[in-house]
């Protein structure tokens, strides 16, 4: 055999951290804040490695674009993506592997894992079903629904994947609204679930929808209509119903 050996690779091969934490970043000192919690709270650097995704200059990268680019570089065996605006106050690294361990006894095929979400097809949509364990700008240790809870959709601020079954964010979406509820889905239609976990921490941001955030759920519809007809999903940020028919409630901005 002439030319460079291969890398033989077997399922379960040990190859890095337990934890990548990729992080979307607007601000250096927010960051500097979540990744000094991290490490008050157990994630030492022979367990996790720190990811960055630099917007500190500019929106270089967008909700989709830069889960793509870390998860390439990503070596552990959970990638944890998260905005700069989270803290970690009282649960930590054995906290987290607690929950995952959990949930992998209940769900073995779980894909992705949160902090807050819309549960999984709830047969009543007169308001948003939520589980969530959060702290945050409306209120201190704020919980809703039981957990661990199936969810449709993830609140980005905080989302957990287990790089042995990775999913991948949409091509043809773009902007820095529903690339969660768009992750979920792409995980259901590849077959594996999502989840959210009783792992506490506090979120600075406001969650301020701006002025793109129309536009934004608008594609999102028009995408999904044409694969859940009729299908409504609660999401962090309200709910979202495809039409019946599959049609686009509203077409794609110009």
């Amino acid at each position: 055999m002439t030319g460079p050996a291969p890398a033989w690779i077997t399922p379960g091969d040990p190859d890095g951290p337990d934890f990548s934490v990729c992080a979307l970043v607007q601000s250096q000192d927010r960051h500097e804040r979540l990744v000094a919690s991290f490490s008050r709270r157990g994630f030492s650097p022979e367990t996790t490695e720190h990811l960055a995704a630099d917007n500190r200059n500019g929106n270089r990268f967008d909700g989709y674009s830069w889960q793509r680019a870390l998860l390439t570089r990503a070596r552990g065996r959970y990638v944890i993506f998260c905005h700069d605006d989270i803290e970690l106050i009282d649960q930590g690294q054995d906290d987290l592997l607690a929950r995952l361990d959990d949930l992998t006894a209940l769900d073995p095929g779980w894909s992705l894992a949160g902090i807050a979400g819309g549960r999984f097809r709830p047969k009543a949509h007169t308001r948003p079903m939520l589980s969530f364990h959060i702290s945050d700008v409306y209120g201190q240790d704020r919980r809703r629904g039981a957990m661990p809870a199936r969810v449709e959709t993830l609140d980005e601020c905080f989302i957990v994947m287990r790089r042995s079954r990775p999913v991948l964010p949409s091509l043809d979406l773009a902007g820095f609204h529903f690339y969660g509820p768009d992750l979920c889905l792409q995980a259901e239609l590849a077959g594996g679930s999502a989840w959210a976990v009783d792992f506490h921490l506090r979120h600075h941001g406001r969650g301020t929808k701006g002025p793109s955030f129309a536009d934004c759920r608008a594609r999102f519809i028009a995408k999904y209509a044409r694969i859940f007809p009729g299908r409504t999903l609660h999401c962090t940020t309200g709910m979202v119903t495809f039409p019946a028919d599959g049609a686009d409630e509203a077409g794609p901005s110009p």
